[in-house]
């Protein structure tokens, strides 16, 4: 890979400056919305500047004390806030959840804060619940409606401590705690201890959407044909997001991982700890922080995405180098922006570049080139029944996700899809006729083996034994299943939302793009061999039943 020299002595200078600026070209505009950049050595600030504009309806540049509402990257403040009550002794990360929240159903298996820190409580996504039970993007989320969700979960995802699956819901738990602990709302908690003595004037959990915020950005998507949509979360939830600063503010929270003025040195290291599964296994996910590496160095950091705004927080201690990036429009792609930063920043300071994080894996019989063509089908993942769909069509490989969306060809049987997706396909096998027979998943950090399956092709008749009205016990809401005999696929017709149509992949499993991306419905049959419902499937929720209602 190349030696790394670590050195905290980095220079900043006219170049890198130019270098940087550069790295945001793109939003550095009056026509656009854009980014504020803030760049720490050891919590002291390099450089700092805003691109493009807060509000294009007023003509607002972005400054570097305009507010952003950081979505995930609140995480780690409300894990701060979790430290210090258990340091303290006002809770044990190791309790039950449910001795400070009892609401939370009894799975049988114990659920603890800790499983809540670290992602593995197997709790569904509050997020995906919310959109399944018929919440559109823009209509406002409260706690209490989180709750009427979670308390009527009648099955976990997995056994709590088995796997790492993003849960909003636990820290939206977490936040719960912090206020029947302390008496005081996560807001008041994190002012109080955080906030305030580190001086960040411009930072709080919004716990109030109508509340006004001088200095507030406005947040975009883009709108097909140019232009963009305004996209404003509508959260009184906090601790899982709702985090408004600045990037001069996050300096001083960033200044608080080397002088741990706030918590001590024994409980900044301990924010910093990955967790470790059942089994022994260690995973990357530490308190609200994820710890990984880039070119060679250890990185730690979180990204964060709600609506229109998306952020970063990049951290390479051992340059002492921290790298944060406040974004107000969708496609901005603010973690690349931040290890282009760092390119700038460090240069040949990094060892070189790989090309990406896939891990190697044994490959049988894949010659050096692959037509697209025979990467088409389906495949399927029997450790976590997931599917996965390729098509090809213009000289192309697709891959189905929220959308269609065309892979680039790296050659050597890998394919990839860039920001905001970074995930690669590599062919591992491939059958006698050419088609490849199984390939490797490489995403987010991990890697997930799928084999083709046959597809199946029911006839018109038959899918009419799937139509009918179909209802949620835990999202009280009913979908109606509609056959369409000229497609051969069957459509949900749900409130709120748009029809969406799911395509046969196996005998009596129909999906939308691809499970882990889109969603699945496994059908299952009564005693008489009718359908009487289906378990539905996608990404952070697994198995939510449907119940038959129709005769």
């Amino acid at each position: 890979m190349g030696a790394m020299n670590p050195t905290k002595d980095w220079i900043f200078d006219e170049g890198v400056r130019s270098r940087v600026d550069r790295v945001f070209a793109a939003w550095d505009s009056t026509a656009t919305p854009g980014c504020a950049l803030g760049i720490y050595r050891e919590g002291e600030i390099v450089y700092t500047r805003g691109y493009g504009m807060s509000n294009l309806e007023h003509g607002i540049p972005i400054a570097t004390d305009s507010i952003f509402h950081i979505a995930s990257i609140s995480k780690q403040f409300t894990d701060m806030c979790i430290a210090l009550l258990a340091a303290e002794g006002a809770l044990n990360i190791d309790d039950d959840v449910r001795l400070y929240v009892p609401e939370v159903p009894d799975f049988g298996p114990t659920i603890t804060i800790r499983h809540l820190i670290h992602h593995v409580s197997g709790l569904r996504d509050q997020w995906s619940l919310l959109e399944l039970a018929g919440w559109r993007e823009e209509d406002l989320v409260t706690e209490r409606d989180v709750m009427d969700l979670l308390t009527r979960h009648t099955a976990l995802n997995f056994e709590p401590n088995t796997e790492y699956l993003y849960s909003n819901t636990g820290y939206t738990l977490l936040a719960m705690i912090v206020r029947r602990v302390s008496g005081r709302s996560l807001r008041e908690f994190a002012q109080e201890r955080i906030f305030g003595p580190l001086g960040m004037t411009r930072t709080h959990f919004h716990d109030d959407h109508s509340e006004i915020v001088p200095g507030r950005t406005q947040a975009y998507t883009p709108r097909a044909g140019g232009g963009y949509h305004i996209s404003i979360p509508e959260f009184d939830v906090v601790g899982t997001t709702s985090l408004f600063t600045t990037v001069e503010d996050l300096a001083r929270w960033d200044a608080n991982f080397t002088s741990a003025r706030i918590g001590g040195s024994d409980l900044i290291a301990q924010l910093q700890t990955p967790g470790t599964f059942a089994d022994g296994t260690p995973m990357t996910y530490a308190w609200g922080l994820v710890v990984d590496t880039y070119r060679g160095a250890r990185q730690i950091g979180h990204g964060g995405a709600d609506h229109g705004y998306r952020s970063d927080y990049f951290r390479l201690p051992e340059f002492g180098l921290t790298v944060t990036v406040l974004s107000n429009v969708s496609d901005s792609g603010p973690h690349q922006l931040a290890q282009q930063v760092a390119d700038a920043v460090l240069g040949d300071l990094l060892a070189p570049a790989t090309g990406g994080t896939t891990a190697p894996v044994v490959r049988e019989r894949i010659p050096a080139i692959i037509e697209p063509s025979a990467l088409a089908g389906v495949f399927h993942d029997d450790a976590c029944d997931s599917y996965l769909t390729l098509t090809s069509r213009d000289g192309k490989a697709w891959i189905e996700l929220d959308e269609s969306r065309a892979l680039a060809d790296a050659g050597n049987g890998r394919w990839t899809l860039p920001a905001p997706w970074n995930l690669a396909i590599e062919a591992v096998d491939q059958e006698t006729d050419g088609q490849v027979r199984q390939l490797q998943l490489s995403f987010a950090g991990s890697e997930t083996r799928y084999t083709r399956i046959e597809g199946t092709h029911p006839a018109a008749s038959e899918l009419d034994a799937y139509a009918g009205t179909y209802w949620s016990d835990e999202l009280m809401v009913p979908y109606e299943i509609v056959a369409d005999h000229a497609s051969r696929t069957l459509t949900v017709r749900r409130r709120k939302h748009e029809d969406q149509t799911f395509v046969p992949l196996a005998r009596d499993v129909f999906g939308r793009g691809s499970t882990r991306f889109g969603a699945t419905l496994t059908f299952e049959h009564g005693k008489r061999g009718s359908i009487a419902g289906f378990l539905f499937t996608a990404g952070r929720v697994r198995n939510l039943r449907f119940t038959r209602r129709d005769p």
